[in-house]
């Protein structure tokens, strides 16, 4: 379990060394009987005395550990189901006079309609917010009533739970579960005491039930295994089928978790897209970024619009221009560095260059600001651009260029180097030079790698946050001028999600809907070089 509370965490420990203690006498017993099967020829024995000490040492810990672990990890959610079942039940009188009244409420009803009906972000907001104020009136006058009636308090902390908005449930059950487990709640009330008594024996029960059962499973399984072990059994295979399956499923991590990036970052996403009543096309094609909702019909600047095309176009802007400065720089000095230059030439200038790879994101970020920015400006305004400024979109670039060089220049060098020293050996004795061996043999051969070289370095760009708020500003400018401060996807990400936000704003949510996109443009980029590779792609003997 994931609670760190004094009295709870032995029971857990003991648990623990008892499964050790199991295992290791598992082992022995294996071990042992495998020998007496045997005889004195263990030579019959099909596999390893170890072996057998291993298939029964498996069996004896592998599900009362799979158990706690599940435990573990699931045991808040199971306790957390059981009191919120516990909960509605005590509380569904409440809750069915609640959604009464709610459908037969004029003020809500006429709000739901003006909802469906809205045409701006600000109208569904006013309509939200009304529909929100009638239900909090409402819950109000059934508590009360309930209290003169002497309702429980497990009922009246049910009413609440059930009443709130879905976003702050979550944080009932948080301060709930952390006063029941003298953790420091962010508040307390009476409906989280009432809650944080039903806490503590629904988990203790889990708790203590857990381990009685990870305990009977353990000698279930030293009983049954132990019972296995024979002369021709053959334990070796067994083990080995047992840890292929442990590297399966390690190598299944990296797809769960894959699969849980990009639902969570859907579930957000139309939350977003539900919050601003479905309006995709302006999102994707709008060209006013304005996050901020109104609170008021009268304020100035709260437009509430959501049109990412600014965004989109500085991400972009500022990725080419990167790329243009890194791309034929570091393959070029791939291609010196592999081909031209001694080993000792080599073996400094490819660790200096590397070096760029390791400076810190910020010192990049006030070199472009106070030094890069300015020259820039200078520049620009000496040849008649007056309106110049010092955060530029090619200013962010070109040291953002810089920054991924070695991305470039290293991967590119390694593939370079991995090309079969006989193909430049055939292509010597054709008669080819040289530059005519790189460009007409080395290259087309290396470029399944240097493709993936130039996607690294692209999506490093794409990803990059610092750099740009130092050198290219934060506001949303929809320009093709890189003299221009503009900004990114990642940098408005930062900037909506900094603080503290309310997870149920259509402002807060946009940096979902955001990282969705972007999601999908660096999975499109990682399509199109893969189907690069699969074009350009030649096998050599």
């Amino acid at each position: 379990m994931t609670e760190t509370d004094g009295t709870y965490m032995p029971i857990n420990a003991l648990i623990l060394l008892m499964m050790l203690v199991l295992i290791s006498a598992a082992f022995y017993v294996g071990r042992t009987r495998a020998l007496r099967s045997a005889g004195r020829e263990a030579i019959s024995l099909h596999s390893l005395p170890n072996y057998h000490g291993y298939f029964v040492a498996l069996w004896t810990g592998m599900p009362a550990l799979l158990l706690m672990a599940a435990l573990a990890m699931f045991g808040p959610a199971l306790t957390e189901t059981v009191v919120e079942s516990r909960l509605n039940q005590a509380a569904a009188p409440l809750i069915q006079d609640f959604e009464t009244r709610q459908e037969d409420d004029s003020q809500i009803v006429s709000a739901q309609r003006t909802l469906e009906a809205s045409e701006t972000v600000n109208a569904a907001t006013d309509a939200r917010a009304t529909i929100q104020s009638r239900r909090t009136e409402i819950a109000a006058e059934i508590t009360a009533t309930a209290r003169q009636n002497s309702a429980s308090p497990l009922a009246l902390a049910g009413f609440e739970y059930a009443t709130l908005p879905p976003e702050r449930r979550g944080l009932f059950i948080s301060d709930a579960r952390a006063l029941a487990f003298n953790s420091q709640p962010s508040e307390i009330t009476p409906a989280i005491e009432a809650t944080a008594s039903a806490f503590r024996p629904v988990d203790q029960a889990i708790r203590y039930g857990g381990a009685v059962l990870a305990i009977i499973l353990a000698l279930a399984g030293l009983a049954w295994s132990r019972s296995r072990v024979k002369a021709g059994f053959r334990a070796r295979n067994r083990v080995e089928s047992a840890f292929m399956g442990f590297l399966m499923l390690c190598s299944g991590i990296a797809i769960l978790t894959t699969i849980g990036i990009v639902a969570s970052l859907l579930f957000e996403s139309l939350r977003f897209f539900e919050a601003i009543n479905w309006r995709l096309g302006e999102f994707l094609f709008g060209t006013q970024w304005s996050p901020q909702i109104a609170i008021r019909a009268e304020q100035v600047g709260q437009s509430g619009a959501f049109g990412a095309v600014p965004l989109f176009a500085g991400t972009f802007m500022i990725t080419v221009i990167a790329i243009l400065v890194a791309g034929p720089i570091g393959l070029f000095a791939a291609i010196y560095l592999s081909e031209y230059a001694g080993k000792r030439t080599r073996n400094i200038v490819k660790p200096v260059m590397e070096i760029l790879a390791g400076i810190p994101t910020v010192v990049y970020g006030f070199f472009a600001l106070l030094t890069v920015g300015p020259a820039i400006r200078a520049a620009a305004q000496f040849v008649g651009f007056e309106s110049a400024v010092t955060q530029s979109a090619l200013s962010a670039g070109l040291v953002m260029g810089v920054m991924i060089i070695p991305f470039v220049s290293s991967l590119s060098d390694d593939v370079i180097n991995s090309v079969p020293q006989t193909l430049r050996d055939g292509a010597y004795a054709m008669g080819a030079t040289k530059s005519e061996t790189v460009k007409q043999v080395i290259l087309p051969a290396a470029l399944p790698g240097i493709v993936g070289a130039f996607l690294l370095a692209i999506s490093r760009a794409v990803g990059e946050t610092m750099i740009v708020v130092m050198a290219a500003g934060q506001g949303a400018n929809l320009t093709a001028n890189p003299l221009e401060s503009v900004t990114t996807i990642t940098v408005q990400i930062v900037m909506l999600l900094t603080g503290d936000q309310e997870f149920d704003s259509a402002k807060t949510l946009s940096a979902f809907a955001l990282g969705l996109v972007l999601f999908i443009f660096t999975l499109a980029l990682n399509v199109i070089a893969l189907r690069v590779v699969q074009r350009y792609q030649e096998k050599y003997d």
